[in-house]
């Protein structure tokens, strides 16, 4: 990886104590039409009805006189000064979807309400826009898989121990690491970066190591010598995080390109939308396996040459 810093060391930090287990890691959402038109509110209400409907995120009750808002971005993804103030104004809103469907186009904006920034933007011709649709819903999968990665709360009773063979490294330094478990599990082992653009990276299993089922006491070096991860040249805050579970992670899709070491994690296909539209039963979050999972997390320390 690019990208590995880690701290002293020390098995579970305290902004992810045990309080946020039980959370639910998806984002709160308003979407608006803008402009509104005929069209856009449909195209808006479409969007909702497939995020309401998989457990893609928490959709919020619209806001008042957001049509007559203005909502621009520099070429940077920046908010303007009177878009800031707009954003600033939304209280219980993680993130906020534009969407307008005129001139023949579909645009859909994700916006970071807290950070005031643009996504996410998208914009193709009007006949095509439910591939615009799934090319959203399918960035906004990646994002909720690294907000539970993320922020899945750790536990002192994990049955996953890492256990680091060094205490520090030196920048470009490989790195390796030992877990073992005090029941028979699946183990995942995610690097987790600190800048959420970039993905999470699956450490274990890997395209070496594709059995990650882990006998009680059995002890497995991730990675194993046929694989480089190395410390990073500059410094960051990624983090290993181990996930135990009864239960394969079947609903994801472990792939990688041929050029990689590592694989991704990335979401499953959702389907039957329809289906669970009318279903009076809340949908599982798109992240529920992840949040049901035993998690801990080690950091190591990297020392510059």
């Amino acid at each position: 990886m690019k990208r590995f810093l880690v701290l002293f060391s020390v098995a579970v930090l305290s902004v992810f104590s045990a309080d946020r287990i039980g959370t639910t890691p998806v984002y709160k959402i308003a979407i608006e039409a803008y402009p509104s038109t005929e069209e856009s509110r449909a195209l808006r209400d479409f969007i909702k009805e497939q995020i309401q409907s998989t457990g893609r995120g928490q959709i919020v009750v619209s806001f008042p006189l957001s049509e007559s808002k203005t909502w621009e971005f520099d070429k940077r993804g920046e908010a303007t000064t009177e878009t800031k103030t707009n954003l600033q104004s939304l209280t219980q809103v993680d993130k906020l979807v534009l969407v307008s469907q005129e001139d023949g186009q579909a645009l859909v904006s994700f916006v970071d309400v807290l950070h005031e920034t643009l996504e996410y933007r998208n914009a193709l011709p009007e006949s095509l826009s439910k591939t615009l649709v799934a090319d959203f819903l399918s960035y906004l999968d990646k994002k909720n898989i690294y907000l539970a990665l993320s922020h899945t709360g750790s536990s002192t009773t994990s049955q996953v121990k890492i256990n680091s063979l060094k205490s520090s490294y030196v920048a470009g330094e490989p790195i390796r690491f030992e877990i073992e478990t005090a029941e028979d599990n699946y183990v995942y082992v995610v690097l987790v970066p600190e800048n959420q653009k970039g993905e999470p990276v699956l450490l274990f299993p890997n395209p070496m190591q594709s059995d990650n089922f882990v006998k009680k006491g059995e002890r497995i070096t991730i990675p194993d010598k046929r694989i480089s991860f190395k410390a990073a040249p500059t410094p960051s805050k990624d983090r290993i995080r181990a996930f135990v579970t009864r239960e394969e992670w079947k609903e994801y899709q472990l792939r990688g390109k041929k050029e990689d070491p590592f694989y991704r994690l990335l979401p499953p296909a959702v389907t039957g939308t329809k289906t669970l539209a009318r279903s009076l039963t809340p949908p599982p979050t798109i992240t529920s396996p992840i949040e049901q999972s035993l998690v801990n997390e080690w950091e190591y320390q990297i020392l510059s040459r």
